[in-house]
């Protein structure tokens, strides 16, 4: 008898692809499919041929229940099934043939509002996972765009040049000019090099709108706030424009300590997630190409993604001081703020 180990599959199966897309996958038989994903091409497409198939649940919405709905049908069907009542019959036709109880048919009623109670939660889930499948798809998207934007510019990372003494972030300091940290990834876009404007919307946000051809030829940014979900690695410095690390963190869903084009001081950067996908984490994405779903904005060797170092508070002039160091901003149009 063999006693060896099984070896997983050199080739993932339709079976896993639905597992990886569910979210079903953890450690590294998770880490194996991304790898594949990576490496070959024609199971890049059967992946998003099935995310296509499961986009339908990003649209759809349940209706939150009624409060208490379990106990609230236990309490009625215990009322219904006093002894009073229970000698009541129901005859359909008004015949006077034995038929179904009305305790009866209240404890039927009772199981299947119990049932619906709880496949609605069920199904919910199966949705945040597709959200969140489709979102990893997205960022895998803007990693090849990246990629061959890189090798285009000598190993250059998406720039689209910086301005002396200015704010990433609009209204913090009117005396300095504003440069928005979203037009260096609209580089990607408006140059062609892959992704498509959908690609910057997350589907665990309401509210966004791709970008058009028109903003697209006359545009040096997204038009406004609702063409990008994501934010992006803040490219103020003194040279951002050299490849970093490979394990930083390149873009992910929106950091929480900017939403609203604002400095947010009651967030606490170390236990908040993204308020993208209900507030329950963030697909991130690496210069390495590892997209992942974290549940905590500390990734990889210790690193915050929201903020520098030790730094808590911002007013929009700060930059990281080291290479390894990723601090993710979100981009506001300049033709958003009255500039």
């Amino acid at each position: 008898m063999n006693s060896e180990p099984m070896q997983p599959e050199k080739r993932p199966t339709d079976e896993s692809l639905l597992d990886f897309h569910l979210d079903r996958l953890e450690g590294e038989e998770r880490s194996w499919i991304e790898a594949e994903l990576r490496r070959d091409r024609e199971l890049q497409q059967r992946s998003s041929r099935l995310g296509r198939i499961l986009q339908p649940l990003d649209h759809w919405r349940p209706a939150p229940g009624p409060a208490h709905l379990p106990d609230k049908v236990l309490s009625h069907v215990r009322e219904m099934t006093q002894p009073q009542r229970r000698g009541w019959r129901f005859h359909p036709g008004g015949g006077g043939r034995p038929s179904w109880r009305m305790r009866d048919l209240i404890g039927v009623a009772a199981c299947l509002a119990l049932l619906a109670a709880l496949a609605v939660p069920g199904f919910a889930g199966v949705r945040d996972r597709a959200q969140r499948t489709m979102c990893a798809d997205n960022l895998r998207s803007v990693f090849v765009g990246a990629s061959s934007y890189q090798q285009a510019f000598a190993q250059s990372l998406p720039y689209a040049g910086g301005l002396t003494r200015a704010s990433w972030l609009p209204g913090a300091d009117a005396a300095l000019p504003y440069a928005s940290n979203s037009r260096h990834p609209f580089l990607l876009i408006k140059l062609k090099y892959g992704p498509k404007p959908k690609d910057f919307l997350c589907p665990g946000r309401c509210g966004g709108e791709a970008t058009t051809v028109d903003q697209l030829e006359t545009g040096d940014d997204f038009a406004t706030a609702r063409n990008v979900s994501y934010d992006s690695l803040n490219l103020s410095g003194l040279a951002p424009n050299v490849r970093p690390p490979a394990a930083l963190a390149y873009m992910s869903d929106a950091n929480p300590l900017f939403v609203g084009a604002r400095f947010n001081d009651g967030v606490d950067p170390v236990k908040t997630n993204s308020p993208a996908h209900r507030g329950r984490g963030q697909t991130v994405l690496r210069l390495d190409g590892n997209v992942q779903f974290t549940r905590t904005p500390v990734y990889a060797h210790g690193d915050n993604l929201w903020t520098i170092g030790d730094v808590r508070r911002y007013s929009g002039t700060e930059s990281a001081t080291r290479p390894d160091d990723a601090f993710l901003v979100p981009g506001y149009p300049a033709s958003q703020q009255g500039r």
